[in-house]
């Protein structure tokens, strides 16, 4: 068992062995699961928690007669955790920060966590990302370039200030670009990024200060479709709103591209809420598009997206016309171990992907405090498959659907 002391060094009890979480239910360590922690992911202390023993499943409060905390990782992109750390709140245990919990526990002198590689594109990998000089020596190349250009600004702040590593990737021209546009938003997801109210929660980073014009986006997407090999540009990031609220600006700056090369895949990341605005921007040339969804449930759906003005239907039809259009659609599922893979919810996943066979599910980390989302929304604890059988069991069900972490280029499709 791993646990932290009040100052979040991390030690390794010499007695208590760990447990993980399903849900709400505490679980046996299984070595099946467990992966070394992977480069670059990080480290958290949870305050006011406790580690749990995995043999009574009973907290640990304290250790040589000291107060000691529960620890948690947060991995690196492209991984998926199966398990969450096992833990037991204080009374006045604050809320967690937007960040996706994932166990902990040493094997041997290592840490090891409960978790896949879901995607083997290095687009992100730490490694790539270790190279300041250069993403600064190209920041002050583009900015001179593009001096008046407002999305330049946005993506300089969000490489630097915010550590994006897809903005990052713009300057350093390769893979992915992010295209952040929107202020606004018909949402109020509980684990939004970027506007959390009344919820005690820090955003992790703020929403962009500026919409750019048509031509400042259509500016950005074609320095990078122009530089880059099976380039990805993309709308609706964690900087911004939702992008469907700026169709028909969006829509505009796909024109302007398309006008100019074939090249380059154009992409928008949704929550689906606005079907004639996304056939507005499938029209203008837009050639994929990733749907957001906690759940294909509709109550516990509603219950952490808190719509303002569109319903879940919306979502649907959306989803059901983009499949229409022959552009490639993902499923952007956040992953939350324990209810993602509980019973009734991939019943209902199935009869989903039975409806709307699109080509792929993005599985992402679901970035939220685990009991309050799953208070929130009113789940109830139930048997749950296990994210690696869930995940097994969708590819023998659905073998033509892909399952990953990033957008792919149209090159792929």
């Amino acid at each position: 068992m791993a646990f932290c002391d009040s100052d979040g060094a991390i030690y390794k009890h010499p007695a208590a062995i760990a447990a993980f979480r399903s849900g709400r239910r505490f679980v046996a360590v299984e070595q099946e699961e467990l992966l070394p922690l992977p480069d670059g992911s990080t480290l958290y202390v949870l305050p006011e928690r406790f580690p749990v023993e995995g043999r009574s499943f009973k907290p640990v409060s304290n250790f040589n007669g000291n107060k000691i905390l529960a620890v948690a990782a947060f991995l690196s992109s492209g991984y998926l955790r199966t398990y969450l750390p096992a833990y037991v709140k204080n009374a006045n245990a604050p809320l967690l920060s937007l960040w996706a919990y994932c166990g902990l526990v040493f094997a041997g002198d290592d840490f090891y966590v409960p978790a896949m590689r879901i995607d083997s594109d290095p687009r992100s990998d730490p490694a790539l990302h270790r190279n300041d000089g250069e993403l600064f020596k190209t920041i002050k190349a583009i900015r001179k370039e593009y001096p008046g250009n407002s999305l330049v600004k946005q993506l300089i702040t969000c490489s630097t200030q915010y550590g994006c590593l897809c903005a990052r990737n713009f300057f350093l021209s390769r893979y992915e670009a992010p295209v952040p546009t929107t202020r606004t938003c018909n949402a109020l997801c509980l684990g939004c990024f970027s506007f959390q109210k009344d919820s005690g929660i820090h955003v992790s980073q703020y929403r962009l200060a500026k919409e750019p014009s048509p031509e400042e986006i259509a500016q950005v997407m074609l320095h990078h479709i122009e530089r880059v090999d099976r380039a990805v540009v993309s709308f609706g990031q964690g900087c911004e709103g939702e992008p469907l609220m700026r169709a028909k600006d969006i829509a505009q700056a796909i024109k302007l591209v398309r006008k100019k090369t074939n090249r380059g895949t154009i992409h928008m990341n949704t929550n689906g809420s606005k079907p004639d605005a996304l056939t507005m921007c499938i029209d203008a040339g837009l050639d994929s598009v990733r749907v957001s969804l906690n759940s294909p449930t509709e109550e516990y759906y509603t219950r952490y997206y808190r719509p303002k003005n569109y319903y879940f239907n919306d979502v649907l039809q959306s989803i059901a016309l983009a499949c229409k259009a022959c552009i490639f659609v993902s499923l952007n599922l956040f992953f939350l171990p324990g209810f993602t893979d509980a019973e009734s919810e991939v019943k209902n996943l199935f009869s989903f992907l039975d409806r709307f066979p699109v080509d792929m599910i993005q599985t992402r980390n679901l970035n939220i405090d685990p009991d309050y989302y799953l208070d929130t929304i009113g789940f109830v604890d139930e048997p749950a498959l296990g994210i690696r059988n869930l995940l097994a069991t969708v590819q023998g069900r659905y073998p033509d659907m892909r399952l990953g972490y990033y957008n792919p280029p149209k090159e792929s499709f």
